[in-house]
């Protein structure tokens, strides 16, 4: 629906003459030009039928458009918070801050070693050098300045201009006209102690509803059904919970807990800068298979073949709903206590280090690498694959192979109980293995695994 704030970390970019050396572009640019004209054609023939849409149901159910538009647009203000957007920016091109600060350093050591130029010659020269190549960087602080300095709506939104703004002009004005053009890491200093501000601040986990969107802490008895429910529950949403958890990943996604009018609490986790409709067309395939899979089932007998699965609201190309699946337990933090049990019997110390998965792989690959005469630690494509083998087969010894079925044991209250629950999990590996394989989904790792530990289904 229409309103609210779109916003992509790539819309903030370098301008073009900053960022490629190639001539050609224009012409390249140039040549697919008719296939850009077309494709807008087609987003304007979508965009019309979609106001044709919003019309018509806004005439048949104008209360329940308004209230629907308006939680949309409320929920993109939250999605990315001012302090996340200044953040998530300069994270994601501190690639390219970092190789415009060695080039600036490499042009100004060319420029005091050339014994031609005067001193006078030499600090107009650096000046110039120093304006031109930190340009683009001045770019995209400005443009974020831009989006956060407008009227503030909310209480978080006035906070952060009353803390950021000046410190973020001076930032600005400083890297404009430094005072010691032939210093540049003064300059960057500055760059660097912003974002350091913002990554203390971002290290919080919990917010109010009523700091981020006063708007959304006092809706009350809505038309607005509960998002993703079968539309024959008929629940609406009364209110929103007041309390906003983020979860510590590189999106920092946030959980939010609705109110139904049925008196019951709808968890979802609510993810921006990710296109959902993939994973809500992956939801629908599942229950398109679990009904074909019912109809296989003999009605004696309880239906083994069912894949879990949840819903997926996409609000847009970069952000959605996903309901928030209760009562499970991601695969890798079963690994995570075994070791830290395994820390805890090892050492006197509770507090003990455990080491990440990744470090436990290098920790063993680096020295077989060093002894095959592997000089390019980071080429991976010259890593022997008897070599990867080797460090596979030892951490997989190092691992017991029973952690899943005593976390399964234990959860299991009668010998009943635990074949049942085992017997849930071999046919729910299953269906989800080959459905997962058709389909080809991808990045399958430990944590994107979740299990049921009290059914046994994953």
């Amino acid at each position: 629906l229409e309103g609210g704030i779109k916003f992509d970390f790539s819309d903030i970019t370098l301008p073009k003459d900053c960022l490629s050396q190639n001539l050609n572009e224009d012409s390249e640019l140039n040549d697919n030009e008719d296939n850009y004209e077309s494709d807008d054609d087609g987003k304007n023939v979508l965009q019309t039928c979609f106001k044709s849409m919003v019309e018509t149901l806004s005439n048949q159910a104008p209360e329940t458009i308004t209230q629907v538009q308006l939680l949309v647009k409320e929920l993109r203000r939250i999605i990315l918070l001012w302090d996340e957007l200044w953040l998530g920016t300069l994270a994601q091109h501190h690639s390219e801050i970092h190789k415009r600060q060695v080039q600036l350093q490499t042009e100004i050591e060319k420029v005091n070693c050339n014994s031609h130029l005067s001193e006078e010659e030499k600090i107009s020269l650096i000046s110039e050098k120093h304006r031109i190549i930190i340009k683009p960087i001045i770019f995209i602080l400005e443009q974020l300045h831009d989006i956060t300095s407008v009227e503030p709506e909310t209480p978080h939104e006035k906070q952060f201009q009353e803390k950021y703004t000046e410190l973020i002009i001076d930032v600005m004005s400083k890297m404009k006209n430094p005072e010691n053009p032939d210093k540049p890491a003064e300059s960057w200093k500055l760059l660097k102690e912003l974002q350091n501000q913002f990554q203390q601040k971002n290290k919080r986990t919990l917010l109010k509803m009523q700091d981020i969107s006063p708007v959304l802490a006092n809706i009350r008895d809505t038309v607005i059904s509960m998002p993703g429910q079968n539309f024959r529950t008929n629940v609406h949403i009364s209110h929103v919970s007041n309390q906003v958890s983020i979860l510590p990943t590189k999106t920092k996604p946030k959980k939010l807990v609705f109110h139904g009018s049925d008196g019951c609490t709808y968890t979802y986790l609510f993810k921006g800068l990710e296109d959902l409709h993939l994973d809500e067309r992956i939801m629908q395939f599942l229950s398109i298979a679990n009904t074909m899979m019912a109809k296989n089932t003999e009605n004696s007998e309880h239906n083994l073949y069912r894949a879990r699965h949840y819903s997926v609201i996409p609000l847009g190309p970069r952000s959605g709903l996903i309901s928030w699946v209760g009562g499970t337990t991601p695969v890798f933090a079963l690994y995570k206590r075994w070791q830290q049990r395994e820390a805890a019997k090892s050492s006197k110390n509770t507090n003990a280090t455990v080491l990440r998965p990744s470090e436990l792989f290098y920790n063993k690959l680096n020295p077989l690498l060093q002894e095959h005469g592997v000089k390019n630690l980071d080429n991976r494509k010259e890593w022997p694959l008897v070599v990867l083998k080797q460090v596979l087969t030892e951490l997989m010894a190092e691992t017991p192979s029973d952690l899943l079925a005593k976390e399964l044991w234990c959860h299991a209250v009668s010998p009943g109980a635990w074949w049942q629950m085992v017997r849930r999990y071999s046919y729910s590996v299953a269906v989800m293995s080959i459905i997962g394989y058709i389909i080809g989904l991808g990045d399958r790792h430990l944590d994107n695994v979740l299990v049921d530990l009290n059914s046994g289904e994953v």
